[in-house]
C-alpha cells in the first residue's frame, strides 16, 4: 500500500516538470481527434442509413413553413411565396429566425436540401450547384409553387443564383445574402481558415445549430461542393441574370467581400448591395431583424410591380 502511494506522489512531479505549452498541445489533440471521430461516425450514419430506397429524393425532402392565418396561396394579388436556400453544411435550422418573421406576412419555406438537415441523401451520392438547382425547381412544382422570392445565404445563394439562370420566370426577385463563390479565393483551405477568423463575430446561438448540421453534412460532402462552387463562378458571372437582385453582406464577412459583391451587383442591370454593419457571414443569426426588413422591402416591391 505505501509502495502505490509512492508512486502516486512520484507522478505529480514529472507532470508538473512537463512545459504547459506541451500540456495545452496534447489537450488539443485530444480534442481533435475525438471531434474527427465524431463527425466520421455521423458522416457513416448519415450515409448509411439516411439514402433513400427506390423514392424520389423531392418528395422526401424536409422543409420549415409559416405563413399569415388569413394567406391565399392561390391568391394571384397576394404576396409571391419566399424560398429561403441553406448555405454549405447547414440546414434550414438555420433559417428559423427569418421563417418565423417573414411567415407572419408571406407563405415562407425553408428546405432541407438534399444530404442535409432531415433531407435524405439522393443513392448516387452528393449534388452539384446545377442538380442542387434543378432539384429545388422540382420542389417547388412539389410544393405547388410557379414564382417566387429566393433567399440564398452562402453557398444556399449560389444555388438560388443557378436556378435564376435555369429558369428566370420562376424568379420573382432573387436575394443573396453572404454569397460565395469570389474567384480571387478559390481556395478551400483558406476560406476554411476565414470562416474560423470571423467566427468570434458570430452569434453565440448559430454555434450549436452549425455544429449539428455540420455533424449531419459530413466533412466530405463539405468540401467538394465548396470546389464545385469555386468552379462554377465563371459561369455564373458570364451570364447576366434577368431578375431583379439585392446582395446583402455584413461588414465583418470575411468569406464574402465587399469587392466580390460589387462585381456580382455589376452583371445584373436590376440590383444592388446592402451592407448589414457589425454583421459577419451568418448574418442571418446575427441580424435577422434587418435582413427581414430588406426581403420583406424585395416582396412589397415585386408585388407592386406584378408578376413580369
Amino acid at each position: 500500500m505505501d509502495q502505490r502511494r509512492a508512486r502516486h506522489r512520484s507522478v505529480w512531479p514529472r507532470l508538473a516538470a512537463v512545459p504547459r505549452s506541451w500540456l495545452r498541445l496534447g489537450l488539443v489533440a485530444l480534442a481533435l481527434a475525438g471531434l474527427s471521430a465524431l463527425v466520421g461516425a455521423g458522416w457513416a450514419v448519415v450515409s448509411v442509413r439516411r439514402r433513400p430506397r427506390g423514392h424520389d429524393v423531392v418528395v422526401r425532402m424536409s422543409s420549415r413553413q409559416a405563413r399569415p392565418l388569413s394567406a391565399d396561396q392561390a391568391d394571384p394579388d397576394g404576396p409571391p411565396p419566399v424560398v429561403l436556400v441553406h448555405g454549405l453544411g447547414m440546414s434550414s435550422r438555420s433559417m428559423a429566425p427569418l421563417v418565423r418573421a417573414l411567415g407572419r406576412t408571406t407563405w415562407t419555406l425553408a428546405p432541407d436540401l438534399p444530404g442535409y438537415g432531415r433531407s435524405p441523401q439522393p443513392r448516387l451520392g452528393m449534388l452539384g450547384l446545377d442538380e442542387l438547382a434543378g432539384t429545388l425547381l422540382r420542389w417547388m412544382d412539389h410544393q405547388g409553387i410557379q414564382e417566387a422570392v429566393l433567399v440564398g445565404h452562402s453557398v444556399g445563394a449560389q444555388v438560388a443564383g443557378e436556378v435564376a439562370v435555369m429558369a428566370p420566370g420562376r424568379v420573382r426577385a432573387l436575394v443573396m445574402v453572404a454569397p460565395t463563390g469570389d474567384p480571387e479565393r478559390p481556395s478551400v483551405l483558406r476560406q476554411s481558415l476565414n470562416l474560423l477568423r470571423g467566427a468570434v463575430h458570430e452569434p453565440p446561438l448559430l454555434i450549436p445549430v452549425a455544429g449539428l448540421d455540420y455533424l449531419i453534412a459530413g466533412p466530405g460532402q463539405m468540401v467538394a461542393l465548396m470546389r464545385r462552387a469555386v468552379q462554377q463562378v465563371p459561369l455564373q458571372l458570364d451570364v447576366t441574370m434577368a431578375v431583379p437582385l439585392l446582395v446583402v453582406r455584413g461588414s465583418r464577412d470575411r468569406v464574402c467581400s465587399q469587392d466580390w459583391c460589387e462585381r456580382l451587383v455589376a452583371v445584373t442591370a436590376d440590383s444592388r448591395l446592402e451592407v448589414v454593419d457589425g454583421s459577419a457571414h451568418g448574418i442571418v443569426y446575427r441580424a435577422p431583424h434587418e435582413l427581414v426588413t430588406l426581403i420583406r422591402d424585395v416582396v412589397l416591391a415585386d408585388r407592386t410591380a406584378g408578376p413580369a
